[in-house]
């Protein structure tokens, strides 16, 4: 993947934010990202609640009292923190200057702002990567920078989406029960949904899904998966049947397995394998996936060398729906 815009106007903030700290000094900065950091945990921790309180009491918005509570918390935190916190960072600096030589302070100086620029980049991210508007998490996901980032974030893709994001009704859920979101191999589910619902592809989820198996696999010491376009082809016509057919299952209503699918799309393997998920947004499918041995297993089996992914989102607030092949891809 190459570096787009966005990698390179965040990698400008970087260098920008160092040089920055470099001049101004270690303790300015160190003392706006400790304060920002207990106003931010604050805000994140209590504005679901104090969300609540805002929403009964003044009849506002559910996500407008949320924000708002939000921006709040992260004022008086910011406020309330902030003197403490910078008498820490000058006893912190008397500490390290004798210590160091003079260069060397002035480069942990920078350290400070660099990491006040990474917060704040995260936030952008993240805040892009979980509103559903497909332009700006297509955005993310094609970057580079960005997207490792939210991927090494996934945990505040919850918090945010339930902040920045409307509550869809739970009639819109696919599966209202809410069983294991990755069945077995003889499990099958009825979704429930109106029969006209749209449906549409999510191509930046799915190439968002392939930098985290590839993440995981890495870190696993095993070579990257590519993305083969017959596995890919199969995946996304599992996923969008399973919305046609209202079902959720490896096996279709007519008996065909993955293996069948591969055949009809005349993959070449001797192993394969599938994982399917229904989640609101790739990071909860991800984890949920990785929670489950069977499909972990699958997403780190030395012998898979391609894979194929296929997201189909239904449109009007309904959860998404992938479907991910994997193969050796033998020719």
């Amino acid at each position: 993947m190459g570096l787009n815009l966005l990698d390179l106007a965040l990698l400008a903030v970087y260098v920008l934010a160092a040089v920055d700290g470099f001049r101004r000094g270690f303790v300015p900065y160190l003392s706006e990202l400790g304060a920002f950091a207990v106003g931010l945990g604050m805000a994140f921790l209590l504005f679901e609640p104090l969300g609540q309180v805002v929403h009964r009491g003044l009849a506002v918005g559910v996500t407008l009292a949320g924000f708002g509570a939000f921006l709040a918390l992260l004022a008086v935190g910011h406020g309330v923190s902030h003197s403490p916190v910078r008498r820490g960072s000058v006893w912190l600096a008397g500490y390290l200057r004798p210590r160091l030589s003079e260069r060397q302070f002035q480069v942990v100086g920078a350290m400070p702002a660099l990491g006040a620029a990474l917060t704040l980049s995260i936030l952008l991210l993240g805040t892009l990567a979980a509103v559903p508007v497909q332009a700006t998490r297509s955005l993310v996901s094609r970057s580079a920078v960005g997207s490792a980032v939210v991927t090494r974030t996934a945990f505040l893709q919850a918090p945010l989406r339930r902040l920045l994001v409307p509550a869809t009704p739970s009639a819109q859920k696919i599966l209202p029960n809410n069983p294991a979101s990755n069945p077995g191999e003889d499990a099958f589910y009825s979704l429930h949904f109106p029969v006209n619902l749209q449906t549409a592809p999510d191509q930046g989820d799915e190439d968002s899904m392939l930098q985290r198996i590839n993440a995981a696999r890495a870190s696993a010491g095993l070579s990257k998966l590519r993305m083969d376009p017959l596995l890919r082809e199969a995946a996304r016509g599992h996923s969008l049947d399973m919305y046609q057919r209202h079902y959720f299952s490896h096996q279709t209503p007519d008996g065909k397995s993955p293996f069948d699918r591969l055949k009809a799309v005349n993959a070449h393997y001797l192993t394969a394998g599938e994982n399917i998920a229904f989640a609101p947004d790739p990071n909860l499918a991800w984890t949920s996936l990785m929670q489950s041995p069977d499909h972990r297993a699958n997403i780190l089996n030395p012998d898979f060398q391609c894979v194929g992914i296929g997201a189909y989102r239904g449109l009007g607030g309904y959860e998404e729906m992938f479907t991910q092949d994997f193969a050796d891809c033998s020719s």
